[in-house]
């Protein structure tokens, strides 16, 4: 039994629309608000019309619905129509139903008319495929909630489960979630592709949650890793990852790792009925990726035919989004009224700039608390969208606040609080803090208590930004601040300096003529620290010394090599052992420190290839060990290693065979296989018996793509695009 609460007044009435003409078996004639007062709909019935209104009043008391019944009667007096349709939000009686019927003397209504919320559920128990059709009926309900809560890894507090309540109420059904549904069931793939804002995680997890209400086991990840690690069984599940490319800018450690394991998972999805893959991303960082990666572009994974552009939006959608927006909104009254005078809300809508991001951020109260609105700034924002966070920034937090601010950017994405507390001390001493030790700690719980809500989140005792944006924006104002060299002065943990050199490689005119000297300082307190491992830190300084050439340098590098040789490393360190094996050879180190550098990374990979080679998914472990043939030092070592990670690999064969469903998959992964096998001269009998007996329970029991799993709901009837009076009349509630 659904009581409406997610629905605005817009979605109410079309949902009853769509009910009605079900119901009644006819197709109803729809007029432009403002026009034909009093009537949402009406159909030819006998010598006359039917016309049907819909009265929404969430949280409305019974007298309220008679007050707005009662300022009906007089407009149904003018139409006078044949037959007359009332259906309401508001739970009715049956004498409750007469009492309207008194209230609108000139209106022809029949008790079997009035239609109260009952009355709704019981035409969508008859007419199913309208409830699949309104999906916000039933996306936030406690027993889809609760699926995903214990699906896979998709992990959520209380409250981002609120959030999640939250972002359906706003949502707009439009084109993007049908064409969406339409990939995932021909291809099983789908990458979500647009410009910052434009709503590509919102539509990935309206697509998760579709998925999660048909049963499927939904798996959140983010690391491209974690997709081989779920099980391929009979279950249906759906993978989602958010960002896969980066919120920023793209890294070469990413890259790496990316196109390595991207084309194999996207080849398993392809090949396995039950398994489908949701990703989103940038523009402009998919782009990038392409041009850097061949793996990422070339015509075998057919990229293209999973992206999906959601920034296009008609005016009608615009016009709802930002209805949906201010009506769930806990703006103020003078604070809506500022949005709804003058027509300004039409400025909104067709402002060039229109931006869900922007919308859901200017209209929600953690912002505005920060950030008083008026038109003159809504128009700013508008404008020029960086000043969503500059004015704040600037002009309304405190140095501590910033600081804090500063202090996530040079951190993880999910933050632990001792981390973030550290780096806080940091920022306010870049920043000309001025407070003791003493004072610090109290000064980090204020500025926490500032900014929670409105720019910082917390996620499972980890605090994270709110919103992307910041992080877009922060860039943007280190670089016109020119504070990375202020920043690269007191940094000194391997995360913190990652991102900082990160940064510099973006704009090496951010930081000045005087960084190299600042930068060699900060990798002695990084190598000094002990953070981030040994292959990390080694991977920082050699870039260093090869982009800054400063012979101060030279130090770290001996002294992070020498750590190497010791490291406890596992299987994840192995595309960064990869990489920093083959630009060894060529690199700009002078000869003592490159040799110290390609000894101790060949036996580190040594060690990674030995204890845990036979883990690796086959490509990787391939890569790994022809990286260590071509290129590392110790030959005799790393034929014995190589054979020592190919048995403990055949050992587990079954793990890796019991993923493959495809004959083809099941063809290329026998002959890299054996071409492995053959390059360092290892022989086992076991890999042709236990091949051959995959390939015939394949052919004995093969599955193929059928996409019936799941079925898409029907795609919204086209709209025409609204007039400036339609928008007018669809606003005009808001200010009751």
């Amino acid at each position: 039994m659904y009581d409406f609460k997610t629905l605005s007044p817009i979605d109410f009435e079309e949902l009853t629309r769509d009910l009605l003409q079900a119901e009644l078996g006819v197709r109803f004639e729809s007029f432009k608000p403002g026009k034909d007062q009093g009537v949402d709909f009406r159909f030819a019935s006998g010598a006359g019309h039917a016309v049907i209104q819909a009265k929404h009043l969430v949280g409305s008391t019974f007298p309220a619905l008679i007050r707005a019944c009662k300022a009906e009667d007089a407009k149904v007096a003018k139409i006078r129509p044949r037959r007359y349709l009332l259906a309401t939000s508001v739970p009715l009686s049956l004498s409750q139903k007469s009492k309207i019927r008194a209230a609108m003397p000139s209106a022809p209504l029949a008790d079997a008319d009035v239609l109260g919320p009952e009355d709704l559920n019981n035409f969508l128990g008859r007419h199913p495929q309208i409830e699949r059709k309104h999906f916000k009926l039933w996306l936030a309900s406690s027993a889809v909630l609760e699926r995903l809560l214990h699906s896979g890894v998709y992990n959520r507090t209380e409250t981002e489960m609120a959030l999640i309540k939250n972002m359906t109420q706003k949502f707009v059904h439009n084109e993007s979630v049908p064409a969406a549904e339409a990939i995932l069931a021909r291809a099983g793939s789908l990458i979500v592709s647009g410009e910052p804002g434009v709503g590509k995680t919102t539509l990935a997890r309206m697509l998760v949650w579709l998925h999660a209400e048909q049963g499927w086991n939904i798996s959140v990840i983010d690391d491209i890793r974690e997709a081989f690690e779920i099980p391929l069984d009979e279950t249906k599940r759906l993978v989602f990852f958010d960002d896969f490319l980066g919120q920023v800018a793209l890294s070469s450690d990413l890259v790496r790792s990316t196109d390595q394991r991207f084309p194999p998972f996207l080849q398993k999805v392809r090949s396995h009925d039950n398994l489908r893959f949701v990703l989103t991303t940038r523009n402009y960082i998919l782009r990038q990726a392409q041009a850097v990666s061949g793996r990422l572009a070339e015509p075998a994974i057919n990229t293209s035919e999973f992206v999906l552009d959601v920034g296009r939006y008609t005016r009608s959608v615009r016009a709802k989004m930002l209805y949906n927006h201010l009506y769930f909104s806990e703006m103020s009254r003078a604070d809506l009224k500022t949005m709804l005078g003058q027509d300004f809300f039409l400025k909104v809508i067709d402002h060039r700039n229109f931006n869900p991001r922007l919308i859901d951020l200017l209209t929600s109260p953690d912002y505005l608390a920060i950030a008083k609105p008026t038109q003159a700034m809504i128009q700013s924002v508008l404008d020029n969208p960086s000043e969503l966070w500059e004015r704040p920034y600037r002009t309304q937090l405190g140095r501590e606040a910033r600081a804090l601010m500063l202090a996530l950017y040079f951190n993880e994405p999910l933050t632990e609080f001792p981390d973030l507390e550290r780096t806080f001390g940091r920022m306010l001493d870049a920043l000309g803090g001025g407070l003791s030790a003493a004072e610090r700690p109290a000064a980090f719980r204020m500025a926490l208590k500032e900014l929670e809500g409105s720019v910082l989140a917390i996620q499972d005792r980890k605090i994270r930004f709110s919103n992307p944006g910041v992080r877009d924006f922060l860039d943007r104002a280190i670089a016109e601040d020119r504070f990375l060299l202020a920043a690269a002065g007191v940094l000194t943990d391997y995360t913190e300096l990652k991102q900082c050199w990160s940064l510099y490689g973006r704009g090496p005119e951010r930081a000045g003529p005087a960084f190299a000297q600042v930068w060699s300082d900060a990798m002695s307190r990084m190598v000094q620290s002990g953070t981030g491992n040994e292959l990390q830190r080694l991977a920082l300084v050699k870039e260093s010394f090869e982009t800054l050439g400063s012979a101060g340098l030279l130090p770290h590098v001996t002294a992070a090599a020498a750590d190497l040789c010791d490291a406890d490393l596992d299987q994840d360190d192995a595309d960064l052992c990869r990489s920093l094996l083959e630009g060894a050879l060529h690199s700009a180190l002078p000869d003592a420190q490159k040799q110290e550098v390609r000894d101790a990374v060949s036996q580190a990979m040594g060690r990674v290839l030995g204890y845990w080679g036979g883990y690796m998914p086959l490509e990787d472990l391939d890569a790994a060990a022809e990286s260590l043939r071509e290129f590392g030092t110790l030959p005799s070592d790393a034929v014995a290693n190589v054979r020592m990670a190919l048995k403990e690999f055949i050992d587990r064969i079954d793990e890796s065979l019991g993923d493959i469903d495809d004959p083809d998959e099941l063809d290329d992964f026998e002959k890299d296989l054996k071409a492995l096998m053959t390059k360092f001269g290892y022989e086992d009998v076991r890999v042709v018996r236990d091949i051959e007996y995959r390939r015939r329970a394949i052919y004995e029991g093969e599955v193929r793509r059928s996409g019936s799993h799941y079925g898409r709901h029907d795609q919204s009837d086209d709209e025409p695009d609204v007039s400036d009076d339609e928008i007018r009349s669809m606003f005009s509630g808001l200010s009751h």
